[in-house]
């Protein structure tokens, strides 16, 4: 009899850590309609759905640059992140197979990961790695940032490299594009 309650104590143990570690995936990559980050650059953007895209329920991320919708992404959140395909000019293009945007939580400095799609003779492949936890201070506050160096290249010979600052829970604090221009996070809505 006394086994009994040490059960039920293990079990409940086990269904709390199971539980958290569900919240904490769900939670890692921030996602919910009506999520908004704003960035020095004059772009905002919009977290809204889910929706169905061609048979997926995905959340849609809008660009808006000076308050004017300028692209979409169609993002499906699992195991990580991944998006099925994107928008902009009123043309929808569909990634088959679709791009990993970042690998299942938690990410740890060293990671890396890449993905190819074709859009019809293209190829695009999107290569990212965490280079390391760096601090990082933006009109938004002081963060605690993973820099994750994002590569993407086509088959055509077009590439670029975009340093990423991330934060779980939070979002993606800082850009840093190849030619150094920095663009920061200056307001966020969660």
């Amino acid at each position: 009899m006394t086994t009994t309650p040490a059960r039920h104590v293990l079990l409940l143990a086990i269904l709390l850590t199971l539980a958290f570690g569900a919240t904490l995936a769900r939670d890692y990559y921030p996602v919910g309609n009506g999520f908004t980050w704003t960035y020095s650059s004059g772009e905002t953007q919009v977290m809204t759905g889910p929706r169905d895209f061609e048979g997926a329920s995905v959340m849609i991320l809008t660009h808006y640059l000076d308050g004017i919708p300028v692209s979409e992404d169609y993002l499906l959140y699992g195991d990580g992140v991944q998006t099925l395909g994107t928008a902009s000019g009123g043309q929808v293009v569909r990634f088959d197979p679709p791009l990993i945007v970042y690998l299942g939580a938690p990410l740890e400095v060293g990671d890396a990961w890449q993905s190819t799609t074709q859009l019809g003779d293209v190829s695009i492949t999107l290569a990212a790695e965490v280079l390391g936890l760096r601090g990082v201070q933006t009109a938004a506050g002081r963060f605690n940032a993973l820099q994750i160096r994002q590569r993407t290249l086509t088959s055509s010979g077009a590439s670029t490299v975009l340093d990423i600052y991330f934060v779980p829970a939070v979002g993606i604090v800082r850009f840093v594009t190849q030619d150094g221009t920095i663009i920061d996070l200056i307001d966020l809505s969660l």
